[in-house]
C-alpha cells in the first residue's frame, strides 16, 4: 500500500512539474514564449497521463485498504 502512496505522490509530483504549477506568473510567461507549440503539446500529455496514473495509483492504495 505504501508503494502505491508513494508512486501516486510522485507522479502528481511529475504532473505539476510539466504543468509548471509551482511556478510564479513571470517564470510562466517565460516557459510559454520560449517553448514551441508541440513542445507544449508534448509537456500536456505528459501532465495529464502522470496525474491520471497518480490517481489511479491512490484509488488502489485506498482499495488496499479496505480490503485490509
Amino acid at each position: 500500500m505504501n508503494f502505491f502512496i508513494y508512486l501516486g505522490i510522485i507522479l502528481i509530483f511529475v504532473s505539476g512539474v510539466c504543468i509548471g504549477a509551482w511556478t510564479t506568473g513571470n517564470q510562466q510567461r517565460g516557459n510559454f514564449y520560449s517553448e514551441s507549440n508541440e513542445d507544449r503539446k508534448i509537456k500536456k500529455k505528459v501532465a495529464t497521463w502522470s496525474a491520471l496514473a497518480g490517481v489511479c495509483s491512490f484509488a488502489v492504495a485506498g482499495l488496499i485498504y479496505l480490503l485490509n
